[in-house]
């Protein structure tokens, strides 16, 4: 038990017991009687029940009683009288009283204190929540901040894109839409439930043929990169564009579709096509006679080294523009599809010569690997071949890593594959898929070189192909394998 329990304060409540018997022992000799002062023992234990606790105030009176039991038996000869014997009762029955009076008192005084801890801890664990929350506050009024500032800039972005531009929520609903795309369909193409955008939109692929809903882009560019050239129907104008369509899915639900008008792109092609054709007409004439001149002026047998240098050094100016006029007139004519080609045999070896030729006059130095057979014969056009094969070197010169080389390899089949492959870091997904039939410039050059490549490629009856993307481009020529093979070698 609590009361029980042996301490500092026990012990010390057993001495103050102990001397309260002592000393009313004492008097009550002096006075001559067996318990007349009793009540000293009862006034100690009360007071060491309220100072020091139950469990003193227990001992006080256990060593107390035992104390005034021995000396009443021991130095009493007459009988107690009643008064004395009143007084002893009352000590041995009522302390007990002030001992539970005290334990109740130590209890309360206890549950008090939990009381009061438990509202302190309650306080400091309010103010720490309250602290946190203001914190908390804080903080998302920064993230909140942050992310109308984020916002603000992504619209600017957005904003600043030429072509439309609109974003769709998880549920296929559109909730921002560019000005560009504001102007070229309206708010109501991307603002309308899906079912009701697809009866209106009227959404078509390259063919015509009309798409599923779960090929909608918004459909599809929930879940992945999305990339394809559709018919769709302008509902601020009510006629029909072409778009070439890009969707990225976004975290958490949602995607954002790019849209670009190629009817815009045809335009440009057919303005860019009228001004090659009349770039190449009228600087034609002056540069060949300025190349005739630097020829003959190197034919002077008397001529200095200094000057010589410089003709010749203008020579290969003048071969170079002329050569950028060539690309220039051949891009009218496939532009307008008026390539013609000749249908004629020889070796590819002779084509691949050239090419190279022209390749190490544009001041090219790489290493360049030849392996196959260049003996064997095909059908085709030859300057349209060497044009061909040209470009793809000029490619993968320009692209190429430096110190990297080049290597060729001829094959023959069924076909005569000719294969040129690069030391560079490949070509981009992105842009791979449109190669050959768009102008595609990476920082330098016209972008014209692939899209020629496979103009006179198909005007000859051959072909091109990007045979692998990345690490390293290879990009492969096709031609017919003409008849008669003589000379494979």
């Amino acid at each position: 038990m609590e009361l029980l329990r042996l301490s500092r304060k026990a012990v010390l409540g057993g001495l103050i017991g102990a001397i309260a018997a002592l000393v009313a022992a004492y008097l009550t000799m002096l006075a001559g009687g067996t318990a007349s002062f009793s009540v000293l023992p009862v006034l100690a234990i009360a007071a060491t029940g309220l100072t020091l606790g139950a469990p003193a105030a227990f001992y006080a009176y256990v060593v107390g009683a035992v104390i005034l039991i021995l000396t009443t038996e021991l130095g009493s000869e007459p009988p107690m009288a009643w008064p004395d014997s009143v007084r002893f009762a009352l000590f041995i029955v009522g302390s007990p009283l002030l001992i539970l009076l005290a334990q109740r008192v130590e209890q309360e005084r206890e549950i008090a204190r939990d009381a009061l801890d438990r509202s302190t801890a309650a306080q400091l664990e309010a103010s720490a929540e309250r602290e946190a929350l203001r914190v908390a506050q804080v903080t998302s009024e920064r993230a909140l901040a942050r992310a109308e500032q984020e916002r603000a800039r992504l619209e600017e972005v957005a904003e600043a894109i030429p072509e439309p531009l609109i974003v769709y929520d998880d549920e296929l609903q559109g909730t921002y839409g560019n000005r560009a795309a504001l102007r070229v369909f309206g708010r109501s193409f991307f603002e309308r439930p899906i079912d009701d955008w697809g009866g209106s939109a009227e959404p078509r692929d390259d063919r015509g043929n009309q798409l599923a809903r779960a090929d909608w882009p918004q459909v599809r560019a929930q879940h992945e990169t999305y990339r394809q050239r559709l018919t769709v129907r302008s509902p601020a104008s009510g006629r029909d564009l072409i778009v070439d369509v890009e969707g990225t899915p976004i975290p958490g639900g949602g995607c954002v579709l790019l849209l670009r008008d190629i009817g815009k792109e045809e335009d440009e092609r057919r303005r860019l096509s009228r001004f090659a054709s009349f770039v190449a007409h009228e600087l034609r004439n002056p540069l060949a006679v300025a190349k005739t001149r630097l020829e003959l002026t190197l034919r002077e047998s008397e001529l200095p080294a200094k000057p010589k240098t410089h003709a010749e050094r203008g020579l290969e100016s003048v071969d170079a523009a002329i050569g950028i006029l060539e690309r220039l007139e051949l891009y009218s004519r496939a532009d307008s599809g008026g390539i013609e080609a000749e249908r004629e045999r020889f070796e590819i070896g002779s084509a691949l010569s050239a090419a190279v030729e022209r390749l190490r006059a544009r001041g090219c130095e790489r290493a360049l690997e030849l392996s196959g057979p260049t003996g064997v014969a095909i059908m085709g056009d030859r300057y349209l071949s060497e044009q061909a094969i040209t470009n793809l070197l000029i490619n993968a010169d320009r692209y190429s890593d430096p110190g990297g080389g080049i290597r060729v390899e001829v094959l023959a089949g069924e076909q005569v594959a000719l294969r040129v492959i690069d030391d560079g870091p490949g070509v981009a997904s992105e842009v791979a898929d449109r190669l050959f039939s768009d102008r595609v410039a990476a920082g330098r050059g016209l972008g014209l070189g692939l899209y020629l490549v496979a103009a006179t490629m198909r005007a000859q009856g051959g072909s091109v192909e990007l045979e692998q993307r990345q690490p390293g481009a290879i990009f492969t020529l096709r031609w017919p394998l003409a008849g008669d093979q003589s000379s494979p070698g």
